[in-house]
């Protein structure tokens, strides 16, 4: 029995050591299989790597090939379209530059000219500053301004120069313009032309300086002045009913005349105390049209009355030329009705003599 469980037990080693030594070389063998199957699969992936990394590196080359000929076409393109732009810049610039050059000498042509005129009206004020100097020479300038005035805007009928308004005395104003009065008188309204020229420009001169002190006595140096004017204005000229209760002070120049009624005291004081008003240019432009416009109601008026007296005359001529209508109405109907019965009783006679005849 001990040997037979012995012998088992051997029989089992032995199995067991072959079974060891069987699945130990299958191992190996197994082992060997893996190594070498794996070896080639490395090698099939390495040739497939290889494969498609030469496949791209040859896209890659053909990409790059293509760029670089695509880069080279648009940088002719970029060359073409460069010298394009460049050479039409060029013309347009050309062409711009030429304009502006020839712009500018055209200016520079005309600020020639202009330098040129304005020396000759820097002559020309001078010389007319000059004559402005000479008091004299001024005042006929200031005269001719006031005439030039007058004519443009009345009529020769409607104003007279160098007028005496006031009666008894020799003082003569340069013009009046002729009012209607009663029983077909002339009423004068004086316009005097004064020229304050010296006060006017110590003012101006007192503003560039712009002291105020100086500007208030050159002022106060221009009314007392203007006040003078008027006052001599009164004196010489308004007398009614002769003439109007008020002059007009004409200033021939708009400055004097701005700097004079910036002063509303003045103009009040001068109005009532010595019956003056004070009007420029462009003033007394207004004050004649206002003039011009009451002549022509005035006109209006006289015509109005000479139209009534002729529809009156017409009306009585219409009411006698009515009479003698009906006049010659009647004998019209008698003549007619005399007609009739002469036409009546030859007839009869005629026909009564007919038929004797034809019996």
């Amino acid at each position: 029995m001990k040997n037979e469980f012995l012998n088992q037990k051997n029989e089992i080693n032995n199995i067991y050591s072959y079974d060891k030594e069987k699945k130990l070389d299958f191992l190996i063998s197994l082992k060997n299989e893996w190594i070498s199957t794996s070896k080639d699969y490395q090698n099939i992936i390495n040739k497939d790597i290889q494969s498609y990394i030469k496949f791209q590196s040859t896209k890659i080359d053909f990409i790059c090939s293509e760029q670089n000929k695509f880069i080279n076409i648009m940088n002719k393109n970029m060359e073409f379209i460069k010298d394009i732009i460049t050479n039409k810049l060029k013309d347009s610039i050309d062409i711009h530059l030429e304009r502006s050059f020839k712009l500018i000498g055209n200016q520079l042509t005309f600020l020639q000219n202009g330098l040129g005129e304005m020396k000759v009206l820097a002559s020309d004020i001078s010389s007319l500053k000059n004559t402005l100097n000479n008091v004299k020479i001024s005042g006929s300038f200031s005269e001719m301004q006031l005439s030039m005035l007058l004519e443009q805007i009345l009529s020769p009928e409607q104003y007279a120069s160098n007028v005496i308004t006031k009666p008894r005395t020799n003082y003569v104003v340069e013009f009046a313009v002729k009012f209607p009065g009663s029983e077909n008188n002339t009423v004068w309204l004086p316009i005097d032309v004064k020229f304050p020229k010296e006060s006017y420009e110590k003012l101006q001169k007192a503003y560039h300086y712009g002291l105020k002190k100086n500007i208030d006595i050159a002022k106060k140096n221009m009314e007392l002045v203007i006040k003078k004017m008027s006052k001599d204005i009164k004196n010489k000229y308004i007398e009614p009913p002769n003439t109007t209760d008020f002059a007009i002070l004409f200033l021939p120049f708009e400055g004097i005349y701005i700097e004079v009624v910036k002063n509303s005291k003045l103009l009040e004081e001068l109005l009532r105390k010595y019956k003056t008003v004070i009007a420029g240019p462009s003033t007394l432009a207004v004050i004649l049209n206002s003039f011009q416009i009451g002549f022509r109601t005035l006109a209006i008026q006289k015509r109005t009355s000479e139209v009534w007296n002729v529809l009156e005359s017409i009306k009585q001529e219409f009411s006698k030329f009515g009479y003698l209508l009906n006049q010659a109405k009647d004998k019209l109907q008698g003549a007619s009705q005399d007609i009739d019965k002469l036409l009546g009783v030859r007839s009869n006679s005629i026909e009564k003599k007919l038929k004797k005849l034809d019996n």
